[in-house]
C-alpha cells in the first residue's frame, strides 16, 4: 500500500507542478531539445504512475509488488478498512474510463488529421508541382506571397510558395531546412500526442497546457536544426520573411507559433547545440527534472508511513 500511495502522490504531483518545474527547462542555454524531453517524460511519468498504482492495488494481496513489503498494511491493517475496498474500486473505474476515452479520442483525432492531411496533399498535386527526392520533396504552390509549411504522416511533405522560391539562397535555405526538421523529429506526431492527452485530462495542468508549450518546442526545435545547417541569421531573415495566412490547421509552419520568443533564442547569447551543461548532459537532465516529484513523493509516502508506525508502535 505504501507504493500505491508514493505512485498516486508522484502523479498527481507531476500533474499539477509539472507546468512550474519544466518552465525551468525552456531555456537557450540547455537547448529545446532537453525542454522537449522534459515534457514528454513527465506526461508519460504521470500516467504511469497512475496505472502502475491502480495496477498493484488491484492485484490481489499475494501478488501484491510494494517495494516496502506491505509496511503500511502491518502498520494500520489497511486491507481490513471499507475505504480501501472503495478506492480500489474508484482507481480501476477510473483507469478504465480513461482507457477507452483515450482510445476513442485517439482513433477520432487520428483519424481526422489523416483524412485532412491526405484530401490537402491530393489537392496540392493538382495544384502544383514536385522537386526533389522522396525525403527532401518539396510541393511549390504558385503564389507569390512566402509561405512554407509542413504536413505530417506516412510520408509527410513541405509545401512552399514561389514566393519562397525567389528569396535570396540562405534564406530559403533555412526556410526548406525548418520544415525538414520537422518531418525527420517526427513532429506533428508529437503534437497530436499532447493534443490528444489535453483532451482526455483537460482537467489535470500538465496536459492542458502541454500542447501550447510542445507547439512552441517543436518550433524551437526546428529552428535549432535549420541554424545549424544555415546558421542563425539565415533562420532569424526566413523567421521575418515567411507570412502565416491561411494556413491549414494540421500542419507545422515555420512562422505561427511564437515568433518574438524564437528570434530572442536566436540571437547571438543564446546558444544552441552544445551548451553551458554539454549537449550529452541534456536528457538526463530533462529525466532528472521530470521524475524528481517521484522521489519526493516515495519518500515523503515512505516516512509518513514510519512516523505513524512510530506513533502507534506498543511501548517497549
Amino acid at each position: 500500500m505504501t507504493l500505491v500511495l508514493g505512485l498516486l502522490g508522484t502523479a498527481v504531483l507531476i500533474g499539477a507542478l509539472g507546468p512550474v518545474y519544466l518552465r525551468g527547462l525552456m531555456s537557450p542555454r540547455f537547448g529545446p531539445g532537453t525542454a522537449l524531453a522534459g515534457w514528454l517524460i513527465s506526461m508519460f511519468a504521470a500516467i504511469a504512475s497512475f496505472y502502475v498504482a491502480t495496477a498493484l492495488l488491484v492485484l490481489p494481496h499475494g501478488l501484491s509488488a510494494d517495494g516496502l513489503i506491505g509496511m503500511a498494511a502491518a502498520c494500520v491493517n489497511t486491507g481490513r478498512h471499507l475505504w480501501e475496498t472503495v478506492l480500489r474500486l474508484l482507481l480501476a473505474g477510473l483507469a478504465v474510463a480513461l482507457t477507452v476515452r483515450t482510445c476513442w479520442v485517439a482513433v477520432r483525432m487520428g483519424r481526422s488529421a489523416s483524412e485532412r492531411g491526405h484530401q490537402h496533399l491530393t489537392a496540392l498535386r493538382l495544384l502544383g508541382h514536385t522537386e526533389g527526392g522522396d525525403r527532401e520533396a518539396v510541393f511549390w504552390l504558385p503564389e507569390s506571397t512566402p509561405v512554407a509549411y509542413s504536413l505530417g504522416g506516412r510520408r509527410g511533405a513541405v509545401v512552399a510558395t514561389t514566393g519562397v522560391a525567389r528569396l535570396d539562397g540562405e534564406t530559403r535555405r533555412a526556410i526548406l531546412a525548418h520544415e525538414h526538421a520537422h518531418l525527420r523529429g517526427r513532429h506533428h506526431r508529437l503534437v497530436l500526442l499532447a493534443e490528444i492527452a489535453s483532451r482526455v485530462l483537460c482537467f489535470v495542468p500538465l496536459f492542458r497546457t502541454a500542447p501550447s508549450a510542445i507547439r512552441v518546442l517543436v518550433e524551437l526545435a526546428a529552428d535549432s536544426a535549420a541554424a545549424r545547417v544555415c546558421g542563425r541569421d539565415g533562420v532569424r531573415n526566413a523567421l521575418r520573411t515567411v507570412g502565416s495566412e491561411r494556413l491549414p490547421t494540421i500542419s507545422l509552419a515555420m512562422s505561427r507559433e511564437a515568433i518574438e520568443l524564437r528570434l530572442r533564442w536566436l540571437e547571438p547569447r543564446s546558444r544552441f547545440g552544445p551548451n553551458r551543461v554539454g549537449r550529452g548532459m541534456g536528457y538526463p537532465l530533462a529525466a532528472f527534472t521530470s521524475l524528481s516529484p517521484a522521489v519526493l513523493a516515495l519518500g515523503a509516502t515512505a516516512g509518513a508511513v514510519l512516523w505513524l508506525c512510530l506513533l502507534t508502535a506498543p511501548p517497549i
